[in-house]
């Protein structure tokens, strides 16, 4: 895709070329946030998608930040690159050797809490046969942007028979333990009940104590069932690809990849119980699925669902980010994720708790396209698109659209 910009006023998506943009948020006055009303902030007039990086990169998965401010965009043959000061750095932070058929590969990466005291990060991967792995690593003593492949330790390996639902997002919680999420096994409609099996590790969110081990402990509060994987810490899931904790409150949101009727995101207030069943294969977003494998309620039931039916409204969720950031009050609080698939891209609002409400902003990324959505250490979103683009989510309002508000 070429650089431009896309921006969305009153709720209705429009697409500008680059000759034609508006001008860069950072050479325009920023409103002040009494200025936007809440109406504008939930429709996500003047959200704007800055290309930040147009080359360089090949098939990249994802995006994060070290706690300083450099950006590490994972790609799906096996490197990590830094983006720092404006330009991406000559040499890739790591390159790791592995299998990338059908929806394998480098898939994502986390850093330790404390990371710039311990060095210590960790990345999920497919390697042979399409064995899922998730191994940490540090850097090379003397030079924090480059990874030292000597320290590699694979903590866990799971056995993944078919190339499709891998999951494949890390993450640290409020309660600075590692979560990764980890797909159904792949095939369709989970034939062998994976998910529903809390004594596999597949279609599961597990749940590890990293920090200062030498390998991984299990927190004792995973335990919620006899017989369970002791690393899982929820189960019934699909493709969980991307997925976040709100830095702010600690909820989760979890963007399940659906089958062939429905897209799905969860919401996990922080403080939830361990054991939380998120329905599949029994269940697909807010409708019955299957009966091939044992019904174990209760569900969790996605607060956020698309069907595929509905002209096709999103085909391949891609979960996303709580706005954070502090350059655009207005967006405090706003879920932002999109559809890889379709190409498109939605703003969520929380009305009330675990109730929500949508927009949908664009949908001209193309299709098969929006692979991940990021973060930086300030709380500012990023979005990525699978050929090769990293944008920078910004909020202008054209001086035509200031509102005073009218309540508080």
């Amino acid at each position: 895709m070429t650089a431009a910009t896309l921006l969305a006023l009153g709720g209705v998506a429009a697409w500008m070329p680059a000759q034609a943009a508006l001008p860069e948020p950072a050479e325009s006055p920023v409103p002040a946030a009494d200025s936007v009303t809440a109406a504008q902030a939930a429709a996500g007039v003047g959200i704007v998608f800055t290309p930040i990086i147009t080359s360089g990169l090949t098939l990249p998965l994802f995006v994060t930040h070290a706690g300083d401010d450099r950006l590490f965009v994972v790609e799906k043959g096996g490197k990590i690159k830094i983006f720092e000061n404006g330009a991406l750095r000559p040499v890739p932070f790591l390159t790791q050797t592995v299998t990338t058929g059908s929806e394998r590969g480098l898939l994502s990466i986390a850093f330790e809490p404390a990371y710039a005291s311990t060095g210590r990060f960790y990345v999920y991967w497919t390697g042979t046969s399409g064995l899922v792995n998730i191994t940490r690593m540090g850097v090379q003593p003397g030079d924090p942007n480059q990874a030292d492949p000597a320290s590699a330790a694979t903590l866990l390996t799971i056995t993944h028979p078919a190339g499709n639902h891998n999951g494949g997002w890390l993450g640290f919680g409020p309660d600075q333990l590692l979560y990764a999420s980890v797909g159904d096994g792949g095939t369709q409609e989970d034939p062998t009940c994976q998910a529903q099996n809390t004594a596999s590790r597949l279609g599961k969110i597990l749940r590890l104590d990293v920090v200062g081990q030498i390998t991984y402990t299990v927190p004792v509060t995973n335990s919620f069932v006899v017989g369970q994987a002791p690393e899982v810490w929820g189960w019934g899931l699909r493709n969980p690809w991307r997925n976040s904790f709100d830095r702010q409150t600690g909820d989760l949101y979890v963007g399940d990849v659906g089958n062939g009727a429905w897209e799905e995101i969860s919401y996990v207030p922080a403080g939830s119980a361990t054991g939380l069943n998120f329905g599949w294969n029994r269940r697909e977003g807010p409708a019955a699925g299957y009966t091939t494998c044992a019904d174990t309620p209760p569900y969790v039931s996605p607060v956020i669902s698309h069907s595929h039916s509905s002209g096709q409204i999103a085909t391949s969720i891609t979960g996303g980010y709580v706005y954070r950031g502090a350059k655009y009050p207005w967006l405090q609080g706003k879920y932002f994720y999109a559809d890889y698939g379709q190409g498109k891209v939605w703003i969520a609002t929380q009305t009330s708790p675990g109730v929500f409400s949508t927009a949908q902003l664009t949908s001209t990324f193309g299709f098969n396209s929006l692979s991940s959505w990021g973060e930086d250490a300030a709380g500012e979103l990023y979005l990525v698109n699978i050929n090769g683009t990293v944008y920078r989510l910004d909020s202008f309002l054209p001086a035509s659209a200031f509102i005073p508000l009218v309540t508080r």
